[in-house]
């Protein structure tokens, strides 16, 4: 199979090399679409009025590697609509360093970029994990990850049309691992805020804040489920919800 990877942590970014030389190690063709600096939370940005900057570097495992200078949506589109040079069988975001869960994959460039592929019609996985994972579990959950892709594109997966596959791997060494949960996003929100400076000459600055966590993790939703030590699977729809349930609007005119 030819996969297409990307990411929003960049082209240099430790666990993007990790699920390319898994794909590669599983005797898959890949093509590295990825940004050229961090693009975290870029949601669905892409680039209208401003070209988008290639450039081809090397990866281990990658058939073709690119930089780009853009969002990951911009690396999502321009990597299976032009650099791949073929269609891709799937496209794969991440793996994120960070879980992309709750209310943040709203926000998320990993996210975004494979949401950008799953509405072209590709089977399309959005993949993170935290920073700080065992190293057996890195190692686990990029080879799953791979693995996943390659069932969606035989269909052995079932997926909702037009969705994102959204996998999370738990912080803990694969022999505590109970399995996987197929579940919905939690509550999930940040808690942010900002420090100002001001300048010598009149001018503010802001700067976000490190974000601390704010939630009550619910047992039979991603977080909780990733606190008990399951692999966590969402699939990200375009339709969240059944709008048939507030039809009854009741302003009218």
């Amino acid at each position: 199979m030819h996969f297409l990877l990307t990411n929003d942590d960049g082209f240099d970014s430790p666990e993007l090399r990790l699920l390319c030389r898994a794909a590669a190690e599983r005797g898959h063709r890949v093509t590295v679409s990825a940004p050229e600096e961090q693009q975290s939370g870029k949601s669905h940005a892409f680039s209208v009025f401003n070209p988008l900057f290639v450039r081809e570097d090397t990866m281990p495992g990658a058939e073709k590697a690119f930089r780009v200078r853009g969002t990951p949506v911009d690396c999502s589109r321009i990597g299976f609509m032009e650099l791949a040079g073929e269609r891709v069988d799937a496209v794969l975001s991440g793996i994120n360093a960070g879980y992309n869960i709750g209310l943040a994959t709203y926000v998320s460039g990993t996210v975004g970029a494979a949401r950008e592929a799953a509405f072209a019609g590709y089977p399309a996985l959005a993949v993170s994990m935290e920073p700080h994972t065992p190293d057996d579990m890195r190692e686990f959950f990029a080879e799953y990850a791979v693995r996943a892709a390659e069932m969606m594109v035989r269909g052995e997966i079932r997926c909702p049309p037009q969705a994102v596959c959204n996998l999370n791997a738990p912080c803990c060494p694969v022999s505590d691992l109970k399995g996987t949960k197929v579940c919905g996003i939690s509550r999930l929100m940040y808690k942010d805020s900002y420090v100002r400076y001001d300048g010598p000459r009149g001018d503010v600055t802001y700067w976000l804040r490190p974000m601390e966590p704010e939630f009550d993790p619910e047992p039979d939703r991603d977080l909780g489920l990733l606190m008990d030590c399951w692999i966590t699977v969402t699939f990200l729809t375009p339709e969240p919800c059944d709008q048939t349930e507030w039809a009854d609007f009741p302003l009218q005119r």
